[in-house]
């Protein structure tokens, strides 16, 4: 019976136990921050929005309250004009319906090959930029394209060497010296110091995160700089940055810039360390003694920096220390520092990371790779295929010895020829007018001769969004909740854009005596010192910009009026407390 009351006394106290995790964590996805009729507008809403504006966690988390509390108010203004939108049919209208339908093609183009191409590759880049690694490397010279088989069987050979002298037992750094093309490699053993993901090209990238710390690739890497035999040195977690602050001491020179005093500067930066050591404060320190004229106002404060932004030799101490750690003496071509970590920032979740990790992805090498690889399958699956006449007809029409910008390509083909069919696919195809519109939208091919292989890569290129199109209508992606949130975010912008411009911009009426009776009142506004007499701008030079004041005037009291109308019909409540959640991981 003992043991029954034990054992129901422990299973209560779990139970508050995970009651209180629960309630501790939970969703931002559920923290009302405000309610606009029937409408909630959640925190994590409110976060999202927010960001959009500034853009940078920690302007966010450092904001005050009156800040955040202006947007709630700007988001809850725009959530009563988009309600009375839709409310009123406006979304009918056929102005935003024509702004809708041409945004849906290339925002379904978008979603598709963020959703098929760069999100799968962009977990992998994440879980990769989670390390950093210090690498070296031996390169062979190679070019990437009118290589010659001599050119491809001398780099292997040289390769096959190196590879051979390591397999021997030979440092890596000295087989890079005596190796490697990369002029660097004579003062550096080949070393590339730190770098992560996302830094340098995929086919060395893949290579170096397969190794383990102290192997080397036992065949040659090919890229477009040549061959490599790359080696991974060290494998650490990251962070996303350091603050530090330093105290510099530098080094003394004369007139042609040499080095003078050497043990007098180090001697003195020795002292100031001591000082440090002995409990005095680093920023006071740094105020009274530090050479930097950067930095030193600032207590040494240097900010946050990534990995690679300073010295390598400054670079190396600094991202070992810890928070409120202080090093020895650090010897840079600068002179002498003391560095002090005084903050980490930690690698963010996926979630935090994800759309920077999809621009950083698009700018990549990679990006051009799985999109041309997923463009080549789906033409294969549609059935691309350029017409046996286009390129014939084509090739008459263009003058092959000039640039594709040197056509007025409007005025070289009669309308029936625009309706001339270039190429074909399953549901479509590609005409000359539709060619016509490519080049005026990408000028990549403008600069080349019109050519045949030229002109294929236009009709071709001609053809990559109606394609992808197809793909995206195939897969449904008009039907995916994430898809259909951010069209719901377009029309709402739509809406509350169509909203000022009929309920308030055009009711607006400035008059002539608005803007004289302003300008009267006004007049210290609009004045300037001309030879030291205080002159005043004639009414005509100011009117229009007198004109643009009343009407923002004028605005913003019709809005304030208007919304509190608004407020009556979609009652509006407001949840200040959770503001002060907001931000918090």
């Amino acid at each position: 019976m003992q043991n029954k009351k034990s054992l129901i006394k422990i299973i209560s106290f779990l139970s508050i136990i995970f009651l209180v995790v629960v309630v501790a964590c939970s969703s931002k996805k559920k923290q009302v921050v405000a309610e606009v009729g029937d409408e909630k507008i959640y925190l994590d809403d409110y976060e999202k929005q927010y960001m959009k504006t500034v853009n940078n966690l920690d302007s966010a988390k450092n904001t005050n309250m009156e800040k955040r509390k202006e947007f709630l108010d700007l988001l809850v203004k725009f959530k009563l004009k988009v309600k009375d939108a839709r409310d009123r049919g406006l979304l009918k209208a056929d102005d935003i319906q024509n702004d809708l339908n041409q945004y849906k093609e290339n925002f379904l183009i978008s979603f598709l090959i963020d959703k098929d191409i760069v999100e799968p590759q962009i977990k992998d880049l994440y879980e990769k930029k989670e390390y950093e690694i210090r690498a070296s490397h031996i390169l062979f010279n190679l070019p990437q394209q009118n290589y010659t088989p001599e050119d491809s069987i001398k780099a292997y050979q040289k390769a096959n060497d190196a590879l051979k002298k390591l397999k021997d037992g030979v440092p890596f750094s000295e087989v890079a010296m005596e190796f490697s093309e990369d002029q660097s490699a004579k003062q550096n053993g080949g070393d590339l110091y730190y770098f992560t993901a996302g830094m340098t090209v995929p086919e060395f990238e893949d290579a170096i995160y397969k190794l383990k710390v102290g192997d080397y690739s036992k065949e040659p890497v090919r890229t477009q700089f040549g061959l490599h035999i790359v080696k991974l040195s060290d494998k650490r977690k990251r962070s996303d940055g350091i603050r530090a602050s330093h105290i510099l001491i530098q080094d003394q020179k004369d007139s042609l810039g040499a080095v003078v005093d050497s043990l007098g500067t180090y001697n003195k930066a020795k002292e100031v360390l001591a000082r440090i050591k002995n409990g005095e404060d680093f920023s006071k320190v740094a105020g009274e003694v530090s050479q930097d004229p950067g930095s030193a106002p600032k207590g040494g404060d240097l900010g946050f920096f990534d990995r690679r932004r300073m010295v390598q030799p400054f670079d190396s101490v600094a991202f070992t220390l810890k928070v409120g750690e202080i090093s020895d003496l650090v010897r840079t071509p600068f002179g002498w520092h003391i560095i002090k970590v005084t903050e980490i920032k930690p690698y963010l979740p996926f979630d935090k990371q994800k759309e920077t990790l999809k621009g950083d992805f698009k700018q990549g090498p990679q990006f051009k790779a799985e999109y041309n690889k997923f463009l080549d399958k789906a033409k294969k699956e549609f059935k691309f295929e350029i017409n046996k006449d286009a390129l014939p007809f084509l090739t008459s029409k263009f003058d092959s010895v000039k640039p594709v910008s040197g056509f007025n390509l409007d005025s070289m083909f009669t309308s029936e020829e625009k309706s001339r069919v270039l190429a074909t696919y399953k549901g479509g195809d590609i005409k000359v007018s539709d060619m016509i519109t490519y080049l005026g939208k990408n000028r990549d091919n403008m600069s080349s001769m019109a050519n045949a292989a030229t002109l294929t890569k236009i009709i071709e290129g001609a053809s990559d969004n109606p394609i992808l199109y197809k793909v995206a209508i195939k897969e449904n992606i008009e039907k995916d909740p994430e898809y259909i949130a951010q069209m719901t975010e377009y029309e709402n912008g739509l809406l509350s854009f169509k909203v000022d411009q009929e309920e308030l911009w055009r009711k607006i009426k400035i008059t002539q005596e608005d803007m004289q009776k302003y300008y009267e009142t006004n007049q210290g506004k609009y004045s300037y010192t001309d030879s030291g007499k205080v002159k005043e701008k004639p009414f005509d030079d100011v009117k229009s910009e007198i004109s643009n004041t009343l009407q923002q005037e004028k605005f913003k009291e019709m809005e304030k009026e208007y919304v509190n109308n608004l407020q009556n019909k979609y009652p509006v409540k407001i949840n200040e407390t959770i503001l002060i959640e907001a931000f918090k991981e």
